[in-house]
């Protein structure tokens, strides 16, 4: 593992810019100081979807839930068929076997997430046009708007070949949107690939935390969120039917192939999928003209979340980036607000996970510390990097929050990065922290049964 130093910049665009790092090597942050990877900026011209000054946000995006709307989350979904690796049913036992690129194992393992999606795919007629925003000027005349069907969770296939230090090697990635025509998409990444080992016992290297938790975790996401994703969407739809298009904004879950080094990491030797799909999501749609700004699918992420090294207990997290440092801190005290509120207490009260959990959940709890590091007044918003899947999009301005450990799990890398590394409360606990977050980022607490009786009670003073 060699050092490397980003430096970060913001464009004119309002997005981070960086180039490729000019040394080799993944790196870890330290106890005692970070690792730090050096960025220079890219063309500040780069601009993405643009908004005009005269539209109309929706102001539910990005507010903090009402109390009461943490158990309503926490109640949307059962976690116990993803998350529980007790469970030899579960998803993420399933998946927690070695999964190099190529391998059947990989390719059962695509299976599964492309029935897990599936199963929570609907149906539903969308508006045609794509404005961003409902106009702020009423129309002239009414003029419903033209619709179409289309399925939820639309799966699209990246394959390609590539050159490594083993041979050509086939590789998959897979996107999974929920609205596919959505103009702006948030996105929740994370590797499917385990490192390749060629001799045993190391070949047997299962990746638990790198990456198979990180996958369930936000699969799971996926799945508790559905619900309050489709009723957004049918509520999107209600607005075209009247002749206006409300802010669309959907969730994407990314998951990519080939981050691993097959031998020693490097910049041609690493990141296979992130780099091969940013290159392909950065190709224009249309030739820039004198009136129009160049188009390019990438410009359409908002935000790209990658999950990694999660799911061993007492992670530290950090943040890495100065223009994503809001959504950090977003985390950060959605994390806070369920401690103080004991919500992560409940997950004993599945009777699926009780005998897992154990008794001492209401202790071990008054002694956790935070997974994530709230900055002090007077730090700097951002702490430096890891090369990982998110540098081939942060190269294109894409802003970035990257959820790693660091320092990373001692079982990095090794045989012992198995079932035994896992920790089942901190993962349920991403989980919920990852639900809150989207929520509030995506502004789906108005869909959430129960809400509009949880805000009356919050906001209206007792007689």
């Amino acid at each position: 593992m060699q050092p490397q130093i980003h430096e970060l910049g913001a464009s004119r665009s309002g997005r981070s810019q960086a180039t490729k790092p000019t040394t080799h090597g993944r790196v870890s942050i330290g106890l005692g100081c970070l690792t730090i990877l050096l960025l220079s900026l890219l063309d500040p011209d780069h601009v993405g979807f643009q908004v005009s000054s005269s539209s109309i946000k929706n102001d539910n995006y990005h507010t903090q839930v009402l109390d009461h709307s943490l158990n309503l989350i926490f109640n949307l979904s059962n976690p116990e068929p993803v998350l529980n690796f007790y469970n030899p049913d579960s998803l993420l036992s399933k998946i927690l076997i070695p999964r190099p690129v190529e391998s059947k194992n990989l390719s059962d393992c695509r299976t599964l997430f492309a029935q897990h999606f599936q199963s929570l795919s609907t149906h539903i007629d969308v508006p045609l046009q794509s404005n961003l925003f409902v106009n702020s000027r009423q129309p002239p005349s009414y003029s419903p708007v033209p619709l179409r069907e289309i399925q939820t969770w639309k799966l699209d296939t990246h394959t390609f070949k590539a050159s490594t230090p083993l041979g050509t090697k086939s590789f998959e990635n897979q996107v999974f949107t929920h609205d596919p025509t959505a103009p702006l998409r948030l996105v929740l990444a994370a590797h499917i690939d385990s490192k390749f080992f060629p001799n045993p016992p190391d070949n047997q290297f299962v990746g638990a935390t790198d990456s198979a938790a990180p996958v369930a975790i936000i699969l799971e996401v996926a799945k508790a969120l559905t619900p309050l994703l489709d009723k957004k969407l049918a509520h999107d739809v209600k607005l075209g039917q009247a002749g206006m298009t409300a802010e669309r904004i959907t969730l994407q879950i990314v998951l990519l192939d080939g981050e691993e080094a097959f031998r020693e990491w490097s910049h041609t030797d690493s990141l296979y999928g992130a780099r091969e799909l940013a290159k392909k999501w950065s190709e224009p749609l249309r030739t820039p003209t004198a009136t129009q700004k160049r188009l390019r699918s990438i410009d359409a992420i908002d935000s790209f979340i990658l999950y990694d090294l999660l799911g061993s207990p007492a992670p530290e997290m950090h943040n890495f980036f100065s223009e994503t440092g809001w959504l950090f801190d977003s985390f950060e005290k959605v994390e806070a607000r369920l401690m103080r509120k004991s919500t992560f207490t409940l997950f004993p009260s599945i009777p699926s996970l009780a005998t897992h959990l154990g008794n001492n959940v209401q202790q071990n709890l008054r002694t956790r510390k935070p997974f994530f590091r709230k900055r002090l007044p007077g730090q700097p918003i951002a702490f430096g990097s890891i090369e990982d899947d998110h540098l081939p999009f942060l190269q294109e301005g894409v802003p970035i929050l990257h959820l790693i450990a660091a320092p990373f799990p001692q079982v990095w890398h090794t045989i012992r990065d198995d079932r035994s590394a896992l920790d089942l409360q901190t993962i349920l606990e991403w989980s919920l922290i990852s639900q809150v977050a989207v929520v509030q980022y995506l502004g789906l607490e108005t869909f959430l049964d129960g809400y509009l009786s949880g805000r009356r009670d919050e906001l209206v003073p007792p007689s």
